[in-house]
Protein backbone atom coordinates (compact mmCIF):
# COMPACT_ATOMS: atom_id res chain seq x y z
CA UNK A 1 0.00 0.00 0.00
CA UNK A 2 2.91 2.57 0.70
CA UNK A 3 4.30 2.02 -2.74
CA UNK A 4 1.41 2.81 -4.00
CA UNK A 5 0.72 5.86 -2.64
CA UNK A 6 4.28 6.71 -3.72
CA UNK A 7 3.72 6.15 -6.88
CA UNK A 8 0.28 7.95 -7.54
CA UNK A 9 1.91 10.79 -5.28
CA UNK A 10 5.34 10.89 -7.56
CA UNK A 11 2.54 10.64 -10.71
CA UNK A 12 0.34 13.96 -9.62
CA UNK A 13 3.80 15.38 -8.91
CA UNK A 14 5.07 15.00 -12.55
CA UNK A 15 1.31 15.69 -14.03
CA UNK A 16 1.98 19.08 -12.01
CA UNK A 17 5.16 19.95 -12.85
CA UNK A 18 4.14 19.15 -16.54
CA UNK A 19 1.21 21.42 -16.28
CA UNK A 20 3.63 24.18 -15.23
CA UNK A 21 5.97 23.43 -18.41
CA UNK A 22 3.25 23.94 -20.64
CA UNK A 23 1.57 26.94 -19.42
CA UNK A 24 5.11 28.51 -19.42
CA UNK A 25 5.34 27.78 -22.82
CA UNK A 26 1.57 28.92 -24.29
CA UNK A 27 2.48 32.56 -22.31
CA UNK A 28 5.92 33.00 -23.78
CA UNK A 29 4.57 32.39 -27.44
CA UNK A 30 1.82 35.01 -26.14
CA UNK A 31 4.15 37.38 -25.19
CA UNK A 32 6.39 36.95 -28.10
CA UNK A 33 3.16 37.63 -30.80
CA UNK A 34 2.74 40.35 -28.44
CA UNK A 35 6.20 41.78 -28.73
CA UNK A 36 6.18 41.50 -32.57
CA UNK A 37 3.05 42.91 -32.78
CA UNK A 38 4.11 46.23 -30.52
CA UNK A 39 7.60 46.53 -33.03
CA UNK A 40 5.87 46.36 -36.28
CA UNK A 41 3.48 49.36 -34.50
CA UNK A 42 6.58 50.51 -33.56
CA UNK A 43 7.88 50.63 -36.48
CA UNK A 44 5.54 52.51 -38.85
CA UNK A 45 5.68 55.59 -36.25
CA UNK A 46 8.93 55.73 -36.17
CA UNK A 47 8.88 55.42 -40.15
CA UNK A 48 11.46 59.16 -41.60
CA UNK A 49 8.19 61.68 -42.87
CA UNK A 50 11.36 63.37 -44.53
CA UNK A 51 10.71 59.99 -47.44
CA UNK A 52 7.31 60.46 -47.28
CA UNK A 53 6.03 61.25 -51.10
CA UNK A 54 4.86 64.89 -49.88
CA UNK A 55 7.75 65.61 -48.17
CA UNK A 56 9.83 65.41 -51.65
CA UNK A 57 7.29 67.19 -53.31
CA UNK A 58 8.90 70.61 -51.62
CA UNK A 59 7.47 73.90 -51.45
CA UNK A 60 7.74 73.75 -55.85
CA UNK A 61 7.52 71.90 -58.06
CA UNK A 62 7.10 72.09 -61.45
CA UNK A 63 7.09 68.41 -63.63
CA UNK A 64 7.23 70.16 -66.81
CA UNK A 65 5.43 67.85 -68.59
CA UNK A 66 4.48 70.08 -71.88
CA UNK A 67 3.00 73.23 -69.30
CA UNK A 68 4.11 75.07 -66.46
CA UNK A 69 1.38 73.79 -64.44
CA UNK A 70 2.94 73.68 -60.78
CA UNK A 71 2.14 70.28 -58.82
CA UNK A 72 3.74 72.17 -55.43
CA UNK A 73 3.82 75.70 -54.56
CA UNK A 74 0.78 78.17 -55.03
CA UNK A 75 2.27 79.84 -58.62
CA UNK A 76 2.23 77.77 -62.20
CA UNK A 77 5.62 78.38 -64.17
CA UNK A 78 5.54 81.21 -67.30
CA UNK A 79 7.08 80.40 -70.28
CA UNK A 80 9.28 83.38 -71.70
CA UNK A 81 11.52 83.53 -75.01
CA UNK A 82 12.26 80.51 -77.73
CA UNK A 83 10.47 76.93 -76.22
CA UNK A 84 9.80 73.96 -77.31
CA UNK A 85 7.83 70.67 -75.27
CA UNK A 86 8.84 67.34 -75.98
CA UNK A 87 7.69 64.40 -74.99
CA UNK A 88 10.86 62.41 -74.92
CA UNK A 89 11.27 62.88 -70.53
CA UNK A 90 12.06 60.06 -68.22
CA UNK A 91 9.15 60.92 -66.13
CA UNK A 92 7.00 61.96 -68.87
CA UNK A 93 7.28 65.57 -71.04
CA UNK A 94 10.00 68.07 -70.53
CA UNK A 95 10.79 71.89 -71.37
CA UNK A 96 13.01 71.81 -74.20
CA UNK A 97 15.14 75.04 -74.91
CA UNK A 98 18.29 75.91 -77.53
CA UNK A 99 19.68 78.44 -75.08
CA UNK A 100 17.30 81.29 -75.35
CA UNK A 101 14.24 80.91 -73.41
CA UNK A 102 13.65 80.55 -70.23
CA UNK A 103 10.54 79.84 -67.49
CA UNK A 104 10.02 82.33 -64.45
CA UNK A 105 9.20 80.18 -61.48
CA UNK A 106 7.27 82.93 -59.60
CA UNK A 107 7.91 81.70 -56.51
CA UNK A 108 11.05 82.79 -54.06
CA UNK A 109 13.24 80.73 -51.50
CA UNK A 110 15.27 81.67 -49.14
CA UNK A 111 19.52 81.13 -49.53
CA UNK A 112 20.40 83.39 -47.38
CA UNK A 113 18.82 82.53 -43.98
CA UNK A 114 17.78 78.83 -44.12
CA UNK A 115 18.78 75.85 -45.27
CA UNK A 116 17.04 74.64 -49.06
CA UNK A 117 17.93 72.41 -52.13
CA UNK A 118 16.88 72.51 -55.39
CA UNK A 119 16.36 69.45 -57.77
CA UNK A 120 15.83 68.66 -61.31
CA UNK A 121 16.48 66.36 -64.34
CA UNK A 122 18.49 67.51 -67.34
CA UNK A 123 19.86 66.58 -70.39
CA UNK A 124 22.24 68.71 -72.71
CA UNK A 125 22.58 68.93 -76.11
CA UNK A 126 25.92 71.13 -76.17
CA UNK A 127 28.95 70.41 -73.21
CA UNK A 128 30.68 73.99 -74.52
CA UNK A 129 30.45 76.57 -71.74
CA UNK A 130 28.09 77.62 -68.81
CA UNK A 131 24.84 76.03 -68.57
CA UNK A 132 22.56 76.56 -66.09
CA UNK A 133 19.18 74.63 -65.50
CA UNK A 134 17.93 76.13 -62.23
CA UNK A 135 18.92 79.47 -60.34
CA UNK A 136 17.25 82.49 -58.26
CA UNK A 137 17.61 85.58 -59.37
CA UNK A 138 19.42 88.39 -57.13
CA UNK A 139 20.27 92.24 -57.92
CA UNK A 140 23.02 90.96 -60.35
CA UNK A 141 23.79 87.88 -60.05
CA UNK A 142 22.07 84.98 -59.23
CA UNK A 143 21.99 83.58 -55.52
CA UNK A 144 22.22 80.28 -56.37
CA UNK A 145 22.95 77.93 -60.10
CA UNK A 146 22.41 73.99 -60.39
CA UNK A 147 24.52 74.17 -63.76
CA UNK A 148 26.86 72.43 -66.20
CA UNK A 149 30.23 74.02 -66.36
CA UNK A 150 32.11 73.73 -69.49
CA UNK A 151 35.58 74.81 -67.72
CA UNK A 152 35.31 71.86 -65.79
CA UNK A 153 33.80 69.86 -67.48
CA UNK A 154 31.19 68.98 -64.93
CA UNK A 155 27.94 69.45 -63.42
CA UNK A 156 28.34 72.13 -60.56
CA UNK A 157 26.16 73.43 -57.78
CA UNK A 158 27.29 77.43 -57.11
CA UNK A 159 26.50 80.99 -55.72
CA UNK A 160 28.96 84.08 -56.06
CA UNK A 161 31.93 83.20 -55.17
CA UNK A 162 31.75 79.28 -54.77
CA UNK A 163 31.01 76.52 -57.02
CA UNK A 164 31.23 73.17 -55.94
CA UNK A 165 32.15 70.52 -58.78
CA UNK A 166 30.44 67.18 -59.18
CA UNK A 167 34.38 65.67 -59.17
CA UNK A 168 32.98 62.02 -58.24
CA UNK A 169 30.71 61.89 -60.72
CA UNK A 170 31.83 60.94 -64.48
CA UNK A 171 32.14 63.47 -67.01
CA UNK A 172 28.35 64.40 -68.25
CA UNK A 173 27.22 63.07 -71.92
CA UNK A 174 25.35 64.80 -74.04
CA UNK A 175 21.88 63.61 -75.03
CA UNK A 176 21.50 61.97 -71.85
CA UNK A 177 19.11 62.74 -68.94
CA UNK A 178 20.81 63.25 -65.37
CA UNK A 179 19.41 63.92 -62.41
CA UNK A 180 20.83 66.75 -60.16
CA UNK A 181 20.27 67.91 -56.71
CA UNK A 182 22.22 70.69 -55.09
CA UNK A 183 21.53 71.59 -51.02
CA UNK A 184 23.07 74.05 -48.93
CA UNK A 185 22.62 73.81 -44.74
CA UNK A 186 23.30 77.10 -43.01
CA UNK A 187 24.51 75.11 -39.52
CA UNK A 188 27.72 74.61 -41.54
CA UNK A 189 27.96 76.10 -44.54
CA UNK A 190 27.80 73.34 -46.64
CA UNK A 191 27.19 72.68 -50.33
CA UNK A 192 26.84 69.60 -51.76
CA UNK A 193 25.90 68.29 -55.16
CA UNK A 194 24.06 65.01 -56.33
CA UNK A 195 24.59 63.21 -59.08
CA UNK A 196 21.80 60.15 -59.83
CA UNK A 197 21.37 60.61 -56.37
CA UNK A 198 25.07 60.11 -54.76
CA UNK A 199 26.93 62.41 -53.61
CA UNK A 200 29.56 64.12 -56.23
CA UNK A 201 31.06 67.47 -54.43
CA UNK A 202 30.87 68.99 -51.79
CA UNK A 203 32.10 72.42 -50.05
CA UNK A 204 32.35 74.98 -47.51
CA UNK A 205 31.10 78.32 -48.33
CA UNK A 206 29.05 80.90 -47.72
CA UNK A 207 27.11 83.81 -49.90
CA UNK A 208 25.32 87.21 -48.80
CA UNK A 209 23.85 87.56 -52.03
CA UNK A 210 20.19 87.85 -51.35
CA UNK A 211 16.99 86.95 -53.23
CA UNK A 212 15.29 89.84 -55.03
CA UNK A 213 13.25 87.68 -57.97
CA UNK A 214 12.19 84.58 -58.66
CA UNK A 215 13.46 80.63 -59.17
CA UNK A 216 14.55 80.52 -63.00
CA UNK A 217 14.44 77.51 -64.52
CA UNK A 218 16.82 77.48 -67.86
CA UNK A 219 19.36 80.60 -67.47
CA UNK A 220 21.21 82.40 -64.75
CA UNK A 221 22.16 86.13 -63.63
CA UNK A 222 25.02 87.67 -64.38
CA UNK A 223 26.09 91.50 -64.01
CA UNK A 224 22.50 91.85 -64.00
CA UNK A 225 21.41 90.18 -66.93
CA UNK A 226 20.36 86.84 -68.04
CA UNK A 227 23.40 84.36 -69.06
CA UNK A 228 24.32 80.88 -69.05
CA UNK A 229 21.30 79.70 -70.70
CA UNK A 230 20.38 76.00 -71.18
CA UNK A 231 20.93 73.67 -74.33
CA UNK A 232 18.71 71.10 -73.79
CA UNK A 233 15.78 69.57 -72.12
CA UNK A 234 14.43 70.31 -68.56
CA UNK A 235 11.87 68.82 -66.42
CA UNK A 236 11.02 67.82 -62.88
CA UNK A 237 12.14 70.81 -60.99
CA UNK A 238 11.85 71.06 -57.23
CA UNK A 239 12.96 73.62 -54.96
CA UNK A 240 12.47 73.08 -50.62
CA UNK A 241 12.86 75.37 -47.74
CA UNK A 242 15.59 72.70 -45.92
CA UNK A 243 18.05 70.31 -46.67
CA UNK A 244 17.39 67.42 -48.33
CA UNK A 245 18.87 64.02 -46.80
CA UNK A 246 21.18 61.82 -48.62
CA UNK A 247 18.44 59.25 -48.60
CA UNK A 248 16.01 61.70 -50.00
CA UNK A 249 18.00 63.01 -52.43
CA UNK A 250 18.60 58.84 -53.88
CA UNK A 251 14.45 58.26 -53.14
CA UNK A 252 13.92 61.70 -55.30
CA UNK A 253 16.12 60.36 -58.17
CA UNK A 254 14.57 56.84 -58.65
CA UNK A 255 11.10 58.11 -58.37
CA UNK A 256 8.91 61.01 -59.03
CA UNK A 257 6.24 61.14 -55.82
CA UNK A 258 3.05 60.93 -56.83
Amino acid sequence: MTRRWSLITTIAVLAVALAFVVAQLVRGQESGESSGKSSEGSGEQQASPGTSAESLRGVGWWPLHRSGTAKAGERDAVVSGDVEWTDDGPEGGALRLDGGGYVDAGSRIDTTGADYSVAARVRLTSTDGFHTAVSQDGTGISTFFLQYSGQDESFAFSFPGARTVAEKAERPQADRWYHLTGTYSQQDHRMRIYVDGSLAGSREASSKEKPTGDVVIGRGKIGGKAADHWNGDISDVHVYDRELTPGEVDSLSAREPD
